[in-house]
């Protein structure tokens, strides 16, 4: 009996370790195909290096400190590099500050923004966007909402900008009774361009306490969303057991309130003006249901007045640092009628140099196919990419003295510089609104320059959630 079990025992054992050496070859033999081809496209190709610090530290400055990317490449002496993010199984996102990279990048049809532009449908309450879509659905979006920035519409909305600009200079003179004043640049800008875009765009006449509401639940729903879930992955999972979690839902709610309110005031009066973007938004099927139709709004009312409000904000700040760039531009207009402010080519300088030192904005994409950047490091297909213009504004090897406010340096730029010096981003997916913020941006500033005389009261601080923007900046403003 047992030399009949050790007969089949051996057989067993034999026949197992046949299977389990044949398993073992082929398991070899697939790792062996993998690691060749990888090899066969990784192995021989050069890519950015990696920031210092680990991943919490990299997560944590790229998404609160807005000069952390600079001290990056001052330090690796690189304007592309890599930074490790939270995400299982583990990836990394590539910055890119340097023009070829860039161009490429953005101007290549095949790239995409990335999954991760969802996380912003939570300040939305979920539902899609043009700013969070791809494919046929942005394409619709955005096709739908483009007529709205036509030349006759540009005129119009920026006509009351304008207006809205000469109502605070008039309410700071009765207030001051013509004496020089102090403000608050972010805040008084924000209220002008906000107050303008909701009635041009929306057809709606915002209160001062609308005003605020909007403001205070927006930075709230950002904070929340897009800047703690990228630092923290699993904070959505536990949402119900943060205070702050539930603070930021109630925010996303009461923002998708007011827009609903600003659709029912459309739907109770006649539209006074067509083509708007608020009648466009509300007629198109690109928005079936009502709660794309309130995301849509609150995105656009959000994008329209930040980006702007902040450049301006900061253009006024370097102005008032720097009188003597201010006197050029004041007698710049002279001999211009006011119409004519906007052509002044002092003006355009400064505008563009204020915009090159302090861009708010950025773009993340997917690569759609393999980018060589100029120091031959390869952004592999389907990277995770961030065009970051703070990086590709202030590239030494493109501006000189590149964190100095000089708008002479636009007086006779080079080719490199200009290929560099895109503020509202390249390609199909560029800034929808740029004709209006352009033509906002230079009729506030000549309008306010043409009146006041700045100096600098007090500095205040760099935020960074989502754009960057100065806060707590006062400025003095003197009558000429």
């Amino acid at each position: 009996m047992d030399s009949t079990c050790n007969i089949i025992w051996d057989k067993a054992s034999s026949l197992m370790n046949s299977h389990t050496i044949s398993l073992l070859l082929t398991s070899l033999s697939i790792v062996c195909v993998i690691l060749i081809r990888k090899h066969g496209r990784y192995g021989k190709k050069k890519y950015p290096p990696y920031a210092p610090g680990s991943i919490w530290e990299n997560t944590k400055l790229r998404l609160t400190s807005p000069y952390w990317m600079l001290d990056v490449a001052r330090t690796l002496q690189t304007s592309s590099f890599q930074i490790h993010l939270p995400a299982i199984p583990p990836r990394s996102l590539i910055v890119v500050g340097e023009t070829i990279a860039f161009r490429a990048l953005l101007t290549d049809p095949l790239t995409r923004k990335p999954d991760l532009y969802r996380i912003f449908r939570g300040i939305y309450g979920g539902a899609p966007s043009m700013f969070t879509t791809n494919g046929p659905q942005w394409h619709a979006k955005r096709k739908t909402i483009a007529p709205a920035f036509s030349s006759n519409h540009i005129r119009r909305m920026t006509r009351v900008a304008l207006e809205k600009t000469e109502e605070w200079i008039w309410r700071q003179r009765a207030l001051t009774k013509g004496e020089s004043f102090d403000f608050d640049v972010s805040e008084e800008i924000n209220r002008v361009v906000l107050s303008a875009l909701s009635e041009t765009a929306f057809e709606y006449e915002m209160s001062d306490q609308e005003k605020d509401v909007f403001g205070h639940e927006m930075k709230l729903a950002l904070t929340e969303f897009t800047l703690k879930d990228m630092i923290y992955p699993l904070r959505g999972l536990l949402g119900w057991f943060i205070p702050k979690r539930r603070r930021a839902q109630a925010a996303s709610r009461n923002l998708m309130l007011l827009a609903t309110k600003i659709m029912n005031a459309y739907r109770n009066k006649e539209p006074s003006n067509k083509g708007t973007i608020l009648q466009l938004i509300m007629e198109s099927e690109a928005f079936p249901t009502e709660e794309e139709k309130a995301a849509q709004l609150i995105e656009l009312l959000f994008a329209g007045q930040d980006t702007t409000a902040y450049s301006i904000a900061f253009i006024l700040i370097e102005l008032a640092r720097s009188p003597n760039e201010q006197k050029k531009l004041r007698e710049s207009f002279s001999g211009l009628s006011p119409e004519n402010w906007t052509s002044s080519k002092c003006l355009q300088r400064v505008v563009k140099e204020g915009m090159r030192l302090h861009p708010v904005g950025r773009s993340i994409r997917k690569a759609g196919r393999d980018i060589t950047t100029s120091k031959n490091e390869v952004l592999l297909e389907g990277s995770i990419c961030i065009a970051n213009f703070l990086l590709l504004f202030r590239n030494p090897d493109v501006f000189q003295e590149p964190d100095m406010f000089l708008p002479s340096r636009w007086e006779e730029p080079s080719r490199e510089m200009l290929d560099s010096f895109h503020p509202f981003s390249l390609g199909k997916q560029n800034c929808v609104g740029q004709s209006l913020a352009r033509a906002e941006v230079f009729g506030i500033i000549a309008r306010i320059c043409s009146e006041f005389e700045l100096s600098l009261e007090s500095e205040g601080r760099i935020d960074f959630y989502l754009t960057m923007k100065p806060v707590g900046w006062r400025l003095r403003a003197r009558k000429v």
